[in-house]
């Protein structure tokens, strides 16, 4: 009786397709001991693969049945009578052939099949994780990284081998750690099912090298063998975020003279007109029309006349608070908002100062220009309680300012 807690001694008859199989098979087994295999054939494929891994190879079967010792036979040829004359040496309960055989290596061929598709389909996940330009990050509940691919070095700097054992806060800058610990990787896990909009997740990512960069990640919950893991895919957002600013510049922004443009003008004084009503401020617009700048234009040339542009918008900027706007309408037109003014009369001294302001010569193609500037104003409540009707009353007092001599402001009411 063979003793399956003991090192089986096995000889295989038969070289074929099925005992090379079998040989591979077995040759990883701990409790298996390939005694040796038999074929009378020198070309048969299992004799290659025995020689490979130092397992005695015979051309007779008695012979080998001689020298092998063995406790089972597997006798994987068509002839009967092997199988007769090895269940004479180890009896005929410990010799596996003819039907027997047959089925068995069907058995081991399908194996063999499964375990090549298997590897095949490793092979391929591993290309794919491997080669992806996301990075990829596993890390158990505790947040320890347990595995990163070649793509996360491109992400932060960091060869794979480096985080392996490391918390992957090392990977946040510092405010943002406590916010993906595990436990908050579980309320995100939690809160995020069934909701396609928190698929992704924009956060601030902390590179090698020590500077941060905005990153976008998706997290997965998986188990393995009853232990819970958390996967990751992160990608570097630089690129895209540049792009999106861009794109907002170009429509919300003045191409010449980087000013908000009329989209953004509308929407900052909706904004505006909002806060004044729940706070009770005044706000006020200021239409701004250039005088002189279209004789310039003329004279000196378009480029002339953009550089004028350029700096009109710089020296309106000057005059302003940070929680006011200066934007271009169009053409040689800009209009301000004033925020949280007390007074119609705190409208008139920026009003004042805009004008002196941009009085002052400014030389363009070696010559020393100036321009004037008429400008209307419009304060909210008093004069409107909507953006269409600020923006029209101010345009009015404009040329109401224009047609009384320029370079002044209207109305006069507000004169200091």
């Amino acid at each position: 009786m063979v003793n399956l807690n003991t090192e089986l001694q096995i000889l295989i008859v038969g070289a074929g397709r099925g005992g090379s199989a079998l040989l591979e098979l077995f040759l990883k087994e701990p409790l298996v001991k390939i005694a040796g295999i038999a074929d009378d054939n020198e070309d048969a494929v299992g004799l290659k693969v025995a020689r490979e891994h130092a397992v005695p190879v015979y051309h007779d079967v008695m012979q080998a049945l001689d020298k092998c010792q063995p406790d089972i036979v597997f006798n994987l040829t068509h002839c009967a009578h092997i199988t007769e004359i090895a269940s004479k040496r180890v009896g005929s309960g410990s010799v596996i052939g003819g039907q027997e055989a047959e089925l068995f290596w069907t058995i081991i061929t399908k194996l063999q099949q499964t375990q090549d598709d298997l590897r095949r389909s490793q092979a391929r996940l591993h290309a794919v994780i491997y080669n992806i330009s996301e990075g990829i990050i596993s890390i158990n509940t505790q947040g320890i990284i347990e595995h990163a691919n070649p793509a996360v070095e491109t992400v932060f700097g960091y060869k794979p081998e480096e985080l392996l054992g490391l918390n992957i806060g090392m990977l946040l800058p510092k405010p943002s750690r406590s916010e993906h610990s595990p436990s908050y990787l579980a309320h995100y896990l939690k809160n995020r099912k069934g909701t396609a909009t928190n698929r992704y997740r924009e956060v601030t990512g902390l590179h090698k090298q020590g500077h941060e960069f905005p990153v976008e990640f998706s997290i997965a919950e998986m188990e393995l063998h009853d232990t819970k893991y958390f996967v990751g895919i992160i990608r570097d957002i630089t690129e895209r975020k540049a792009a999106e600013e861009k794109m907002t510049r170009l429509a919300l922004f003045d191409q010449l003279t980087g000013l908000p443009n009329r989209t953004m003008f509308f929407e900052r004084l909706t904004l505006v007109i909002k806060q004044a009503h729940r706070t009770k401020f005044l706000a006020a617009v200021l239409f701004i029309d250039l005088d002189g700048f279209k004789t310039i234009n003329d004279t000196l040339g378009h480029d002339a006349g953009d550089l004028l542009l350029k700096e009109v918008g710089n020296r309106l900027t000057s005059c302003l608070r940070e929680s006011d706007t200066a934007a271009r309408m169009g053409g040689d037109e800009f209009v301000i908002i004033l925020t949280n003014i007390s007074t119609a009369k705190d409208a008139s001294i920026i009003a004042a100062k805009l004008i002196e302001k941009l009085s002052q010569p400014v030389t363009l193609k070696g010559e020393s220009c100036s321009v004037s500037a008429s400008i209307g104003i419009a304060i909210f409540p008093n004069d409107g309680n909507d953006t269409e009707a600020l923006v029209k009353k101010a345009d009015e007092a404009m040329y109401r300012a224009k047609s009384n001599g320029k370079s002044q402001f209207w109305p006069t009411e507000f004169s200091l």
